[in-house]
């Protein structure tokens, strides 16, 4: 995990790091995202997005053509889910690394400044997650037995307001369970994950 972690943190370094050098070709770019998620899980025997939670981090982009690029990111995720019920609330809070892989398609060409208004992007992600915590649910003291590794995909768009800054949004879907009561708890239901975000980004 700490292997991973450094690699993809030197590869997003190193972007910013050679800007400069390969403005001349404009191949590569790197950027700064902040947001926010809001997350639910399903099994959890609640409904809505009502677990907010920090997202932010490091983009890479390799440009593909004029109007595709390759993305890689390196995201701050928290997660989870939050409900109120009648004996009190009932909260998961599971924080996560995330690295989405994603393709972008852009239109709505702006000839005077030189970029793109929109994209829609989608690809897949895989996130690690660093600590969880279930408050209040059935699954308190089985956080032990929560999938470290998790894999899903995204899709979304950005809507660029200047050149190198833009607002997006993303809904993104885990594939594999968070909690499995096969393996574990039969009593207790399996967890998936859902989580909307949206986020400010700025584009060197």
């Amino acid at each position: 995990m700490k292997n991973l972690i450094t690699t993809a943190a030197l590869f997003l370094f190193s972007l910013v790091l050679f800007q400069e050098k390969l403005d001349a070709q404009q191949r590569f770019k790197a950027g700064l995202i902040f947001g926010l998620n809001a997350a639910q899980l399903n099994g959890d025997e609640s409904a809505g997005y009502n677990k907010l939670g920090l997202h932010g981090g490091l983009r890479g982009v390799t440009v593909l053509n004029d109007k595709m690029d390759l993305i890689v990111e390196m995201l701050y995720s928290q997660r989870g889910s939050f409900a109120k019920f009648v004996l009190g609330d009932q909260k998961f809070d599971l924080k996560y690394v995330e690295i989405p892989l994603m393709v972008s398609y852009k239109d709505w060409y702006q000839e005077d400044e030189d970029y793109f208004k929109v994209q829609a992007v989608g690809g897949f992600t895989y996130s690690r997650l660093l600590k969880a915590t279930a408050i209040g649910s059935k699954h308190e003291g089985e956080e032990g037995n929560f999938s470290n590794n998790d894999y899903g995909f995204t899709i979304g768009a950005d809507f660029f307001i200047r050149k190198h800054l833009a607002l997006g949004a993303r809904w993104n879907r885990s594939f594999n369970l968070l909690y499995n009561h096969k393996k574990h708890e039969p009593s207790i239901n399996s967890l998936i994950g859902y989580f909307l975000s949206f986020r400010v980004m700025y584009l060197i």
